[in-house]
């Protein structure tokens, strides 16, 4: 069971906090959504320098999953627009050289473009704010929602029942969806399809 952080859902003040552009760091075989709070293994000496730099600054980076995840050194072109701004929380050196980086999801973002930096990804990214839905919709789709991820915890054994009772704590619909997205069984592709939806309906 994915661990997302509690509250309600996004203070739009913070938004404005959120610097322009910010470094980059890419994910091989992980989509990481809004609220979530998540550890990430960083190894690459230009993600390590990412991490650093905003560990330094703001401690605001952007996650973008790979596009394969088996290149050691992606482009620019390979790595998803769409990702989701989060706020380094903690950063762990481990002795083999690898840094273990705790984050917490913001909200959802894209890259508008990228900045000429050889140390390490650095882009200017959009803040996306999910657009409002006809409410009377919106619960019809919630529930619908709820009924089936009731149906997939129940015969999938590698998330626990728990996992109900924390969806059933969550209010805020957009909360609700990327709580499901990020404890299903699915394909990077999958999941990265839902950060590039900007309305919760679609």
């Amino acid at each position: 069971m994915k661990e997302f952080s509690k509250g309600s859902s996004i203070d739009l003040s913070i938004v404005d906090e959120i610097p322009k552009i910010i470094p980059v760091l890419p994910l091989r075989d992980n989509v990481i959504f809004p609220y979530m709070i998540f550890p990430v293994l960083v190894g690459r000496e230009q993600s390590i320098r990412a991490a650093n730099y905003a560990l330094d600054s703001s401690k605001y980076i952007f996650l973008s999953a790979q596009k394969k995840a088996n290149v050691e050194e992606p482009t620019n072109s390979e790595i998803y627009l769409e990702g989701t701004i989060a706020k380094i929380i903690q950063i762990l050196k481990l002795p083999n050289g690898l840094m273990k980086i705790l984050v917490d999801g913001i909200i959802q973002g894209r890259i508008v473009g990228f900045k000429d930096n050889d140390r390490f990804f650095e882009a200017e990214i959009e803040v996306i704010i999910p657009k409002q839905e006809d409410p009377r919709e919106l619960n019809a789709l919630i529930r619908q929602m709820t009924t089936l991820f009731k149906e997939y915890v129940k015969i999938n054994r590698s998330i626990p029942a728990e996992a109900i009772s924390a969806y059933e704590n969550i209010d805020e619909p957009d909360r609700k969806l990327f709580y499901v997205a990020a404890n299903i069984n699915q394909s990077i592709d999958v999941k990265q399809s839902i950060l590039e939806k900007f309305n919760i309906a679609n």
